[in-house]
This record gives C-alpha cells, sequence and structure tokens, in this order.
C-alpha cells in the first residue's frame, strides 16, 4: 500500500504508511474554529492587517480572510479581482497552545512598528 499527498500549494509527496498511522492531529485542532472567528473579517483592524501583511509579502488584494491555523502557521484565502488563491503564512516557532498561536497571529498582523502606529492614532483620536 502506498499513500500520496497532494497538497493544496502544488506540492505531491509520498508518506510512509507507518509515519501515517503514527501521526497524530495536530495540537490546535479542536481551537481552529474560535482561532479564526477571533480573527474573523468582522473586526475591521484585522481584514486591514491581513490586506497589509498580503501587500508586505508582495500580494495585492482586494479582501483576505483567515481560512485556516495549526501549530505551524495560517493559511488566508485572497481575493483580486475574479481571482482566488491561498497563501500560507508560516509561524516564526511551533505554537504549542491556542493562545500561542493567537500571539503568532497578531505578530503577523500587527507587527511592533504597526501596533506603535495604531496606539498613537488611536491615542490622538481620543
Amino acid at each position: 500500500m502506498r499513500i500520496e499527498l497532494f497538497s493544496v500549494y502544488g506540492v505531491q509527496s509520498a508518506i510512509n504508511l507507518q509515519d501515517f498511522r503514527d501521526a497524530e492531529p495536530d495540537i490546535l485542532v479542536h481551537s481552529i474554529p474560535d482561532i479564526i472567528a477571533r480573527f474573523g473579517d468582522h473586526i475591521m483592524d484585522s481584514n486591514l492587517a491581513l490586506k497589509s501583511l498580503c501587500k508586505k509579502n508582495g500580494f495585492h488584494v482586494e479582501q483576505a480572510n483567515i481560512i485556516g491555523v495549526d501549530s505551524l502557521g495560517m493559511d488566508v484565502r485572497v481575493f483580486t479581482g475574479l481571482e482566488v488563491r491561498t497563501h500560507r503564512f508560516p509561524f516564526k516557532i511551533r505554537a504549542t497552545s491556542e493562545t500561542a498561536a493567537e500571539k503568532q497571529i497578531q505578530q503577523l498582523l500587527f507587527p511592533r512598528a504597526r501596533r506603535k502606529r495604531l496606539s498613537r492614532t488611536r491615542t490622538a483620536a481620543t
């Protein structure tokens, strides 16, 4: 018996049957819907930050949504006109909990320089 993995990213690879049997679900498997909901497109700052992250990585998009998260990174669906793509944004280190994953997403979406600008803008507005 042989198992082949076909990824949405165009990667194809063979998987050892014993490795497949020994595999365990990602640590965040039960937290994914909650994480995505907290960074959903209904939060204006997150949506703008996603678009900014895409632009920083060379993708000019009209809309972007987080569609998946695991301990290694997040998947973002991006829309440009009629074109729809999925891009992977890896975390710097493997997330070992829901809180750690959310913190890494925050760091991707709101890098230190952007956090400082946002806090200055909010302070000036109040």
